[in-house]
């Protein structure tokens, strides 16, 4: 288990694994056990909609804006 200096802090890693178009795991890791939620995209079908959708979104719009204003989050 890795640790930090401060014992309240999250540690953060991430990782670009080839040749996986995208797979995503978020892993929580203590002393006693872990917890793994994995994401696997078979192709880049998705990401490629996602980008098209989002280009569709900001045509006639002005500004910097987040992927948190095209969900409305």
């Amino acid at each position: 288990m890795e640790t930090t200096e401060n014992p309240e802090a999250l540690v953060i890693k991430s990782f670009r694994v080839d040749p996986a178009p995208g797979t995503h795991v978020v892993k929580y890791k203590s002393a006693v056990d872990d917890v793994e939620i994995t994401h696997t995209a078979h192709s880049r079908e998705g990401f490629a909609l996602g980008a098209v959708l989002v280009a569709e979104w900001l045509a006639g719009k002005k500004g910097v804006f987040t992927m948190d204003d095209f969900l409305k989050l």
